[in-house]
């Protein structure tokens, strides 16, 4: 089984949502599937250009290039107006690539990532060749987990949240598909440092089986 991991918190000193992403990539290939791991931070992913905006056919179009995606046209034609080339092709080929695909992030302010919101942006176009072109979406059958986790803020609800979306971009998910954890229900806890060594045992004295659990409910 083919399995594409991103990793999406800008956490770059130690992440929580990053240790359990790696969990499930050494669980994963020690189970002999075959893994690629992206660390999204590390990539220029131009933002989206509201493309569906000025009309459903403008997302997905086929004249925006290999990837039907004109904000990666326009920055590979133009990178010095777009921070750089556009690296989102790694997660266009990922997604295309896999049979599993397990998005890790943060919890900021009671919601993911602004990084991921990005990507889940960019990714309109695939979904985009069914519901206004007419086309297969190249997400069906691919199914689709989470990975969320934070300090004390609904990680949970997040969680379910991004199930829902991923619902409706085609991949094949439910409610079972996503790994949770925050380290407190205390609104009012603030940490001297970051989640992950509390993480690191609370899996191994008790959330073992639960990582080993979301991997099942992925068919992994």
């Amino acid at each position: 089984m083919k399995i594409f991991i991103v990793s999406t918190t800008t956490n770059e000193r130690a992440s929580s949502s990053r240790l359990v992403a790696k969990t499930v990539v050494k669980l994963a290939e020690s189970l002999n599937h075959e893994v690629k791991f992206v660390d999204a931070n590390k990539l220029n992913i131009v933002k989206n250009l509201s493309c569906y905006a000025d009309g459903g056919r403008q997302c997905g179009d086929p004249a925006s290039g290999k990837y039907r995606c004109w904000a990666h046209k326009h920055a590979e034609e133009e990178p010095e107006k777009y921070g750089g080339k556009d690296e989102m092709p790694q997660i266009y080929d990922g997604l295309m690539w896999a049979d599993v695909v397990v998005f890790a992030t943060s919890v900021r302010w009671g919601n993911h990532t602004a990084l991921l919101q990005t990507i889940i942006e960019r990714m309109n176009t695939l979904e985009n060749r069914h519901s206004v072109y007419g086309e297969d979406n190249p997400l069906w059958g691919k199914k689709c987990g989470v990975i969320v986790t934070g300090q004390h803020w609904q990680s949970e609800e997040v969680a379910n949240r991004l199930i829902r979306v991923f619902d409706l971009y085609g991949f094949d998910t439910s409610p079972s598909c996503f790994f949770s954890w925050q380290h407190s229900m205390d609104m009012n806890e603030e940490l001297e440092d970051n989640n992950v060594e509390p993480l690191r045992l609370d899996i191994k004295q008790q959330r073992y089986a639960q990582v080993l659990q979301f991997m099942k409910n992925l068919g992994m």
